[in-house]
């Protein structure tokens, strides 16, 4: 479920995410070969902060389930305000296997 969760958050994290933290993701992610040279170069030659990291999230989300949830970890560590903000646990009732629960505004 971390797609959905990504895909779910995804205005915020455009909203939020800075270019500097974009570019830590995007090497993070290409030299754990999640994502590709062409996929890094088609990231980082994107105009613009917002747009970087729409193409960012969506090329992950494409990615299925296990790129989803390793990019909410690295997210964790890059911009752990974002994440604490966007992915942080409501209610230790609401998931008992300690995995993000998303807050609802």
């Amino acid at each position: 479920m971390a797609a959905e969760g990504l895909y779910r958050e995804r205005g915020d994290i455009v909203k939020r995410l800075n270019e500097a933290n974009i570019n830590r993701l995007v090497d993070i992610l290409f030299s754990q070969i999640v994502i590709n040279q062409f996929e890094k170069e088609t990231i980082m030659e994107t105009h613009g902060r917002a747009n970087k990291a729409r193409v960012l999230v969506d090329m992950i989300y494409d990615k299925g389930e296990r790129a989803s949830e390793l990019m909410i970890t690295l997210l964790k560590d890059v911009d752990p305000m974002l994440y604490n903000d966007i992915f942080s646990k409501t209610n230790s009732m609401d998931c008992m296997d300690g995995s993000p629960v998303l807050n609802i505004r």
